[in-house]
């Protein structure tokens, strides 16, 4: 039976029906056609929408779980070369600015989340909050750090990938060497397992190796996105071909510098106190018998013995010259001691003591040969932001200490033998303390740490691969001396001579050679980086005149 037509409307007009407006007058659609049309639409908008995801979350999060994993796992670091690829495809195809945010945002997140989640053990162990609390403000970090990407996806938007792809690692370059990260890490970083690529440290500092690692990453997110564009990436290979020329050349340069430096015997002490036996006011003498035990088979053939952080817990005057017995941690010791205390002074104005986590040298008759007063501080752990303008923030966390940045780069010069530059904890982590210590003079680099505030964790070899390019930068044996780990030695090529257990009592006798050489990077300092963020400045102001006259 055949459906009946529907009947004119008077005055000719059609009647208005009931979807999308169709009039009844209109020719009917066979219901089979209509049906097939509708899931045909449904199916083209739920791949756009799977397209959108794929584009603004997954790959973004692939490029984030790349970046972060060599910093879980170090001899993952060839992902590096290919980490920034998903990132750059999705920048490249992202349909506005909006979306470019996001897609950076996601990068941020999924980046530093999984790399450094660590720091909710440290901010609950060592700023001494609960657990929840301490969540919290490590997503307040995440959301914070995740903006370094944020913005290289606004640069990206307005510079593209550039010519040769070179917008890339500009931006990137430009983006780690001035965003404030807590946790300063590299690209560069990531590849302490590949010596041959650190040695163009010595000019460049990290970046220079971040530059090249970079343009890879680009070269290849262009050979995907425009196919039979090769040049981009030869030029990317052809940076990191010569980052590893210059090390094959430099490296044995160095070594006749090495070979004719008379060596000097070292003693590294690890007693692996932990942090609740080393905050007991009950237990301070026998956490030193701990480390005089250690240290005595060791006495006669070394140098100078090296003991971690904060080993000695009390209170010592910055104007001491000779040690009480009772402040001497180590009375008739035969070689030198370097260790860590406490030291405090009064304000010549009155008022409350100023208190210093300091590095000590003495020798067994308890003279004090030099002191030096850590200046980077660690926030939530020796004091609080914001503390000295709300004071009642230490309520909070009592834990929390009130210490004072020291105001000197002083060496401790050990009589005949070596002129040490000594840091305290995370200052070898930001390169210029060590690289002025060495341009006045000191031969070999010292720190001295408490990593145990990061639990078993990837967190001290972190600190590690990032300290190790201040050997490199100033050609200088760097001795590490952490309380329960990790202990090493890195000679001037940035590589690990020796290393301690985490968590483990030990001691290591090694040997380091005196070193003068001045480098590029210890004279100029960042003059590669600084000269990056130049370009980068230019490019993005001309980028911006470029849009305002071509706009309507």
């Amino acid at each position: 039976m055949s459906a009946a037509h529907p009947k004119p409307s008077p005055g000719g007009r059609r009647a208005v029906g009931a979807v999308g407006g169709v009039g009844e007058g209109d020719a009917a659609q066979p219901r089979g056609v209509a049906e097939d049309g509708g899931r045909t639409v449904a199916r083209n908008v739920a791949g756009l929408v799977s397209a959108s995801r794929w584009q603004t979350i997954l790959l973004p999060a692939i490029s984030g779980i790349l970046i972060a994993a060599p910093w879980l796992d170090f001899s993952l670091y060839p992902f590096a070369w290919i980490a920034f690829v998903p990132l750059l495809v999705a920048l490249d195809r992202a349909a506005d600015r909006r979306a470019a945010l996001w897609i950076g945002f996601t990068a941020g997140l999924a980046t530093n989340v999984p790399a450094f989640f660590w720091l909710v053990y440290t901010i609950r162990v060592f700023g001494g909050f609960p657990l929840p609390l301490a969540v919290f403000f490590y997503g307040c970090l995440s959301v914070f750090t995740a903006m370094q990407f944020v913005l290289f996806a606004a640069g990206f938007r307005r510079l593209g990938f550039g010519p040769l792809g070179l917008a890339v690692p500009v931006l990137w370059v430009t983006l780690e060497f001035f965003f404030p990260n807590l946790f300063d890490w590299r690209m560069g970083n990531s590849q302490m397992q590949v010596p041959v690529l650190l040695q163009i440290g010595d000019i460049t500092g990290p970046y220079g190796l971040s530059f090249a690692i970079m343009w890879v990453n680009a070269g290849i997110a262009l050979a995907l996105r425009r196919p039979r564009r090769w040049l981009p990436l030869l030029a990317g290979v052809a940076s990191a071909a010569v980052v590893v020329t210059y090390g094959v050349l430099r490296m044995p340069v160095i070594q006749r510098a090495i070979d004719a430096a008379p060596p000097v015997a070292v003693g590294l002490v690890q007693a692996n106190i932990g942090i609740y036996e080393k905050g007991d006011v009950s237990l301070f003498d026998i956490n030193l018998d701990k480390y005089r035990e250690l240290s005595r088979p060791l006495e006669s053939s070394v140098d100078v013995l090296i003991w971690p952080e904060s080993v000695a817990q009390w209170w010592v005057a910055t104007n001491e010259t000779q040690l009480a017995p009772k402040h001497n941690p180590f009375i008739g010791v035969q070689p030198y001691l370097i260790y860590g205390g406490l030291a405090y002074e009064y304000p010549r104005d009155g008022g409350e003591p100023r208190l210093f986590n300091s590095a000590f040298l003495i020798d067994g008759a308890g003279q004090v040969h030099g002191r030096y007063d850590k200046q980077v501080l660690i926030p939530f752990g020796e004091y609080i932001p914001g503390a000295s303008f709300f004071p009642g923030l230490y309520k909070y966390s009592p834990q929390t200490g009130q210490f004072t940045p020291g105001n000197g780069t002083q060496t401790l010069d050990v009589p005949g033998r070596v002129r040490i530059a000594p840091l305290i904890c995370y200052e070898d982590v930001p390169a210029g303390i060590a690289r002025g210590m060495t341009a006045r003079g000191a031969e070999a680099l010292l720190t001295i740490f408490n990593d145990a505030w990061f639990g078993r964790s990837m967190a001290p070899y972190q600190h590690e691969a990032i300290a190790i390019w201040r050997a490199i930068e100033n050609r200088r044996y760097f001795v590490r001396v952490g309380n329960a780990g990790v202990t090493s030695v890195v000679d001037p090529f940035g590589r690990v001579l020796e290393r301690l257990g985490m968590f483990t009592g030990e001691t290591l006798r090694t040997e380091i050679r005196p070193l003068q050489i001045q480098t590029v990077y210890t004279r100029f300092g960042d003059v590669f980086a600084w000269s990056v963020v130049g370009v980068a400045a230019l490019w993005l102001v001309a980028a911006r005149r470029t849009r305002r006259r071509i706009a309507p």
